[in-house]
């Protein structure tokens, strides 16, 4: 604790241990082009581990210091580990909790350290979130490794891990609903790559596939990334199979089972726990109307100061391949050329993906980080294909230069060499030595761990704090509250109330004036809602207030 206090309390310590696995990387991926035996070493077992260890010192490095913020570093995040330990209770999607347009698989990811004993905290969580991270950026190298050569992997991987690492703004690091689809697509392709190498078995298809099916459970805005990533996988089934009509419907069957794995037992248990209608209305109608009230203004995707750089530069890379493919196509091996048009047809889907809901949260940038450096990655591995045709004997040498050119370009794009302080630090000895704010303490007071409260309002991180169980199946009340094009305000606030009613919770908090009241009036606290102010004034009385929040304790707990 007191080494990790000294090292915030500095930050030009922070920026040395950040910075030095970073560029150790960026040095080690150069090297491995430049040299024979350095590539040779790089590419067995031994040297493959040290790469993707080195990655993962590369996001703890610079990202440790998120781990120790107290607070949610977005709602989102608080929301997805609120469901999180109230599935601990009541795993049952849309019945035990309501994962809203994030899957229940989301919610279930966050239970994982539960099973070693531990609390599920936002550093829990966030530890969580580098994890997945990690697995894409893994993944990746799985990917280029296999279609192209072990040198330009370690390249690749060099855009991912500057974006992860550098990144500052609260909605790039903090846990989102974004991360889970993020790592199995990219797994999917390094299955993929695996079942094509290995002459497409198809139990390495039904493996495949089975990260594809989890990604809508994920969060249902990753379907159109879904469903590129099985274009793909049915166009190497289709084209790169043995002939005869038997063994490539083996092959889509195999492939169709590892999808629908995963959905088929999520669907049977929402169904034997009774909550299918819930899970039609909540995740799959709502999600629509979610989408057709806004529109999002197509330089989204460039505009945003810490992505779109980046995104820029490794389009263009992939647009040289692009270019290069369509010139020297005869010349490109057909497994290179299909890593290309595979690659760039995910970016499509990825892009479509951002703009699906029409809104412009920046965490759905995140999901274009992976499939636009898998993408530049074939791209600059066509062109090295292209090149060695006509500078055999000036390969090496060309292949250094043009890494440490990707490497420059990247890091200058994530603006390396200038990087302002880093926001989080002040959070270290917070974490050690603060104490809870006046809800949390107020909660506490009053209310035991593990007992059930409901939380009227937009704020799940007091069930975080207080670790308590959600009284009601919605971490949040953004559709029983919202006045906007909402058309089924009326069922969830019909199921709100059935909630409260049937749980009983031992408190209920009203923060829908904290929340929804932008204009300071008090006008959406939960007396705004008659329905349940009626259980509310009957049940509960008045404990105490915080910050504007009021607790009320239920008369009886039996």
């Amino acid at each position: 604790m007191t080494f990790l206090k000294w090292l915030a309390a500095d930050p030009e310590r922070y920026l040395v241990v950040s910075a030095v696995p970073l560029f150790a990387y960026a040095a080690i991926a150069v090297a491995g082009t430049w040299s024979q035996r350095a590539n040779t070493w790089l590419g067995t077992r031994k040297g493959i581990a040290l790469i993707l260890a080195l990655a993962g010192v590369v996001l703890l490095a610079a990202r440790w210091p998120t781990l120790f913020v107290r607070d949610p570093l977005n709602q989102d995040e608080a929301q997805a580990l609120a469901q999180a330990i109230t599935a601990l209770r009541d795993a049952i999607p849309w019945r035990g909790f309501d994962p809203n347009t994030c899957g229940p698989l989301n919610t279930y990811v966050l239970m994982l350290p539960a099973a070693l004993g531990l609390h599920l905290t936002f550093l829990t969580t966030r530890v969580i979130a580098l994890l997945l991270e990690w697995g894409a950026i893994a993944s990746l190298y799985i990917c280029a490794a296999l279609c192209f050569e072990a040198s330009l992997a370690r390249v690749a991987l060099v855009a991912p891990l500057a974006f992860f690492a550098l990144v500052r703004e609260d909605h790039f690091v903090h846990y989102s609903g974004e991360h889970l689809s993020i790592f199995l697509g990219m797994l999917a392709l390094a299955l993929l790559c695996g079942a094509h190498r290995r002459g497409l078995r198809a139990a390495s298809l039904f493996s495949a596939g089975v990260p594809i099916g989890m990604m809508p459970f994920a969060k249902l805005q990753s379907l159109p990334l879904a469903a590129s990533t099985a274009f793909v996988a049915l166009a190497i089934i289709v084209v790169r199979g043995q002939p005869g009509a038997r063994a490539t419907l083996r092959r889509l069957a195999a492939f169709a089972a590892g999808i629908v794995a995963v959905p088929v037992a999520i669907v049977g248990m929402t169904a034997a726990g009774g909550a299918l209608r819930d899970f039609w209305i909540s995740y799959v109608q709502t999600s629509l109307a979610y989408i057709l009230y806004e529109d999002q203004p197509v330089g989204f995707l460039t505009g945003t100061p810490e992505f779109g750089p980046l995104f820029d530069v490794l389009l263009a890379f992939s647009a040289i391949g692009l270019i290069v493919l369509v010139w020297r196509y005869r010349t490109i091996s057909p497994l290179q050329r299909g890593a290309c048009a595979a690659s760039l047809v995910v970016l499509i889907g990825a892009v479509w993906t951002v703009f699906a809901p029409k809104r412009g949260s920046l965490n759905y940038l995140l999901f274009a980080v992976m499939p636009a450096s898998a993408a530049a990655a074939a791209g600059i591995g066509v062109a090295l294909s292209a090149l060695s045709e006509h500078a055999s004997r000036l390969l090496p040498a060309v292949r250094a230069g043009i890494g440490m050119i990707v490497v420059l370009v990247v890091l200058g794009a994530m603006s390396a060499f200038d990087r302002p302080a880093y926001p989080y630090l002040g959070s270290v000895a917070n974490y050690f030595d603060g104490s809870p704010d006046a809800v949390t303490q107020l909660i506490a007071a009053h209310v035991s761990p593990g007992e059930r409260i409901a939380i009227w309002g937009w704020r799940p991180k007091y069930y975080v704090t207080t670790y308590t169980v959600m009284g009601t199946r919605d971490a949040i009340t953004q559709y029983q509250y919202s006045p906007n094009f909402n058309p089924y305000r009326n069922y969830f606030r019909s199921r709100y109330v059935n909630d409260m009613l049937t749980n009983k919770p031992v408190a209920f908090l009203d923060a829908g004036s904290d929340s929804f009241d932008f204009e300071g009036k008090g006008r959406f606290g939960y007396e705004s809602f008659p329905e349940l102010a009626e259980i509310v004034d009957r049940d509960y009385r008045l404990a105490g207030e915080a910050n504007g929040i009021r607790l009320f304790l239920r008369h009886s707990r039996s």
